[in-house]
């Protein structure tokens, strides 16, 4: 057989290998079955050193190729990973900044509170006041104690507010007690001071009935003020459970 013959057999031998390792899952031609043709006396020496690095050239990049997907289907996860690592990593340095300027997280917590319209004004005033006793030498200890001096003058608005419309109460049900018990009250007025009362409180009030039947007391004449200027009439009490349940005239 002529020698040039082995060359060209050995790349029809080569390619025909090439082509069933494509066709077979994707694989390419390896250095063993480079081994398996040079067994069968296919190569020259000098060829089949050449035909192994080749072979060596080819599986390399597969391999290299394999990585590379093998890599691109870890990519998302590792990108992942990175994500969360970058947010805990961010999230300790936010923590870390609470105990590098507590007077700036505390502030922010002052403003946010003070601005919170849910609030009690005596929260907002006790942060205020320990912002200023607790950092004095800050920045912002002007302005905490200017909302502190706020909040103090509207709780003592508050306060006083409330101190007056409970004086303004009492002297009006001082001066209703005075008109009922000089018998000046409308039957409107009559059933709005007497209800709910008890039959101890009307005693107080009224003294003993003129006439009593079970749960109902009568007061006769000069008890209810007639708008028009007309004649006083009496009243009629009725109870339930010994309190005042309805007011009307007496018949």
């Amino acid at each position: 057989m002529n020698r040039r013959f082995f060359p060209i057999l050995a790349l029809v031998c080569l390619g025909t290998t090439w082509q069933a390792a494509r066709a077979d899952d994707g694989r390419h031609i390896s250095p063993e079955r480079v081994d398996l043709l040079d067994q069968r006396g296919v190569f020259p020496p000098a060829f089949k050193a050449d035909i192994h690095a080749l072979a060596e050239a080819v599986q390399g990049i597969s391999d290299a190729q394999a990585q590379q997907k093998k890599l691109e289907l870890q990519l998302p996860g590792l990108v992942d990973q990175q994500q969360k690592a970058d947010a805990e990593v961010a999230s300790l340095r936010e923590e870390l900044a609470k105990y590098d300027h507590p007077e700036e997280v505390d502030f922010a917590i002052l403003q946010t509170t003070l601005k919170d319209p849910a609030a009690k004004p005596e929260e907002q005033m006790a942060l205020a006041q320990a912002y200023v006793w607790t950092y004095p030498a800050s920045p912002h200890a002007a302005e905490a104690q200017q909302a502190l001096q706020q909040m103090q003058k509207a709780i003592a608005d508050q306060q006083q507010a409330t101190k007056d419309a409970e004086a303004a109460r009492e002297a009006a049900r001082a001066q209703l007690v005075q008109r009922a018990e000089a018998k000046d009250l409308t039957l409107d007025e009559w059933r709005g001071f007497l209800n709910g009362m008890s039959q101890e409180d009307v005693l107080k009030y009224l003294g003993r009935p003129d006439s009593q039947q079970d749960d109902y007391w009568i007061y006769s004449g000069g008890w209810i003020k007639d708008s028009s200027g007309g004649p006083k009439a009496g009243l009629e009490i009725n109870f339930s459970g010994g309190r005042v349940l309805n007011v009307s005239k007496a018949p």
